[in-house]
């Protein structure tokens, strides 16, 4: 899945939704108190990004959203307060040092609607979250006077901005004192107080308005809202920048398991916000690679295809056209997971688009239009998603309503991703400014179009989503298949082949010849054998095995049909050995093949309206010296309608007789 801090996160400072909350004030707290207060309590903001890349199929309708949010230039993410000249507190998430984003412009506003620029950072802790810092041309204000000893059940008043509309003042008690969850190093400070939206980083009041706390957050299971003693703001050095968090580790195909790691690192201050941030997402990206590391290393020896948990997935015939995920499951053993119900849509010209959810990416199979150029499709980011957004949904909300979006221009990045097995992925990421989000894409070219996964998250988690695809990309399932006029097009693509097609040929002249070699197996026909036109099809199934003590993903079957209207077929499937770990369903199988039971008996059998036979490799092999192979080979060929025995048996000893096995089977 992804990496993730684990701090104490309610972030009510993220104030993208409406205000919970009427604005009140508190009869006993005194008139001049309030004005005090709010005059030294500021509205934290962020920029708006800029937008215009993104369309849609409809105008949004902006109208929709409330007056003061449509019409301001800045988004409302928190509060501070000043509690010194020119030193302001928030909460550390409002401001969200150490996390990517497409606009990081955190700016305070006072009640007149000016705006001031965040100067330097003197004081930060992310595990205690919060920051103190200073702005560029400072109002002249008296700042807040401090209590750092306050006292259970007596009343106590939450102060925030009520989203640019003022200061909210609402009354409760100091509760309770709970210690901080991790390692309990100070007490967290419980409250009964309304906190809305935008009150993340507001000071939290005694009755003669002396701050006893930053807000932070909200208790989950019950109507309580957390503060950090504003003692631990105030005892806190001064020059220091401070990182104590615990980082949880899960990816999707493991997904009873998890890493963690404890990354502790200390920055001399004042800083830049712009600098701080820099070097603070810089480590915790760094060390979030090394948990994941260290995760994957501690269980490399039982990870697919590694331990007898992988063996029945190994030799089981799994790879299907749509690609699926590799994964463990409840049982401990590892398989093949597609999903289940897949959206199609229909996207012209004979394209077409089919995606579903395994764990946290959508798997998708992209066919493109017959009028559209395989390199284009490649080449072009924006021709390539305004493609697949005809049948991918992607919406924005705007108040009640979803509205489709239809482009998204020119990718912000695009690069090629070779996984361990030499499968060459095109990696594409969009950005969705409005929502602070990335789409990424990940898709290996293949006959006719891509196959992969896509994923949509917050910017600030995407380097670790990528880094999660990067490994899930070895353990992608797929079968490769399409027309020949699919396969001519894809073939042409030589820096785009997967590894394992340089042991492979495919040459084919329409009405004339087919042909398929490589270092294991090779057959070719003619037209008297079947037809070969630009409308016949071949399909590559794929799997993991070991050669030369190596372990390889290469064809295990291969399906060269007449036409993809027709249920005529030939076909060539390789079988192991099964070792003796394996139960009586796997060795049942290997018998039934060493020993040329049905079906490789070489006798017609009627399936599904079509006549169907086969048999093994070479032809008059004794089964006690087929049952000591480490590999053979069968051959099936089936055509449409009812043939007798001699008749289907002639069609396969034709293609058998241009048949030859290359790799020893002992």
């Amino acid at each position: 899945m992804r990496r993730f801090l684990k701090v104490f996160a309610l972030l009510l400072g993220i104030a993208l939704s409406s205000l919970g909350a009427r604005m009140g004030l508190a009869a006993d707290i005194g008139k001049h108190t309030i004005e005090a207060v709010s005059a030294a309590t500021y509205e934290g903001v962020m920029l708006k990004p800029t937008e215009g890349h993104l369309k849609y199929e409809r105008p949004l309708p902006m109208e929709l959203v409330p007056y003061t949010i449509r019409n301001d230039s800045y988004y409302s993410v928190g509060t501070a307060f000043a509690i010194g000249p020119n030193q302001w507190v928030t909460a550390g998430h409002v401001f969200d040092l150490g996390h990517k984003s497409l606009s990081k412009t955190y700016r305070l506003r006072d009640h007149d609607g000016k705006v001031y620029d965040v100067d330097q950072i003197l004081k930060y802790s992310m595990h205690r979250d919060f920051v103190v810092f200073s702005i560029k041309n400072p109002p002249q204000i008296k700042p807040l006077a401090t209590n750092t000893v306050p006292r259970i059940n007596e009343k106590v008043y939450s102060a925030g901005n009520a989203l640019g509309e003022g200061v909210v003042f609402r009354d409760g008690l100091f509760t309770s004192r709970t210690p901080e969850e991790d390692y309990g190093d100070w007490k967290w400070i419980r409250f009964s107080a309304a906190a809305s939206p935008g009150n993340s980083g507001g000071p939290l009041l005694d009755t003669d308005g002396k701050v006893i706390g930053v807000i932070i957050g909200k208790s989950e299971n019950e109507n309580l809202n957390y503060a950090l003693p504003i003692q631990e703001v105030l005892k806190a050095p001064g020059d220091v920048a401070s990182v104590d968090a615990r980082i949880v580790y899960t990816i999707d195909n493991m997904p009873n398991e998890s890493g963690t790691g404890r990354i502790q690192k200390k920055y001399k201050l004042p800083q830049s916000y712009a600098a701080l941030d820099a070097v603070i997402t810089r480590d915790l990206g760094q060390f979030g690679v090394q948990v994941q590391d260290k995760f994957l290393a501690e269980r490399k020896a039982h990870t697919f295809p590694s331990g007898k948990d992988s063996l029945p997935l190994l030799y089981t015939d799994s790879s299907t056209v749509m690609p699926g995920l590799i994964a463990r499951g409840d049982d401990g053993f590892w398989d093949a997971y597609t999903p289940g119900k897949p959206n199609n849509s229909e996207i012209g010209e004979n394209g077409a688009f089919s995606y579903g959810t395994v764990g946290s990416s959508d798997f998708f199979l992209f066919r493109k239009p017959d009028g559209m150029q395989t390199a284009s499709l490649y080449d072009d980011s924006a021709l390539l998603m305004d493609t697949i957004l005809q049948g991918y949904p992607l919406y924005r909300t705007v108040a009640s309503e979803r509205i489709k979006v239809t482009s998204m221009g020119k990718a912000a990045q695009s690069y090629d991703y070779t996984d361990h097995y030499g499968r060459k992925w095109l990696v594409r990421v969009w950005n969705i400014d409005y929502a602070d989000e990335q789409l990424a894409l990940f898709a290996l070219p293949v006959p006719g179009g891509l196959a992969g996964m896509i994923r949509v998250t917050p910017v600030a988690q995407m380097d670790s989503n990528i880094d999660d695809l990067k490994v899930l990309a070895d353990f992608t399932s797929i079968a490769y298949y399409g027309t020949l006029a699919d396969w001519r097009e894809f073939l042409a693509q030589r820096d785009l082949l997967p590894r394992a097609f340089s042991d492979i040929r495919i040459d084919f002249d329409y009405g004339r010849q087919f042909s398929y070699r490589s270092k294991r197996v090779a057959f070719s026909y003619g037209p008297a054998e079947m037809h070969i036109t630009p409308r016949s099809d071949l399909k590559l199934k794929f799997a993991y095995f070991e050669d030369d003590g190596k372990m390889v993903w290469d064809v295990s079957q291969i399906v060269a049909g007449d036409s993809k209207d027709s249920s005529t077929f030939f076909t060539v499937v390789r079988h192991m050995h099964p070792p003796k770990q394996l139960d009586d369903r796997f060795q049942s199988r290997w018998q039934k093949v060493t020993q040329h039971q049905y079906p490789f008996n070489d006798a017609a059998f009627f399936d599904n309206k079509r006549t169907v036979i086969g048999d093994i490799y070479p032809h008059g092999v004794p089964d006690s010296k087929l049952s000591a192979a480490k590999v053979v080979y069968s051959a099936f060929y089936g055509t449409d309608g009812s043939l007798n025995q001699k008749m289907a048996q002639t069609r396969l000893d034709h293609f058998m007789d241009q048949m030859k096995v290359i790799e020893s089977p002992f």
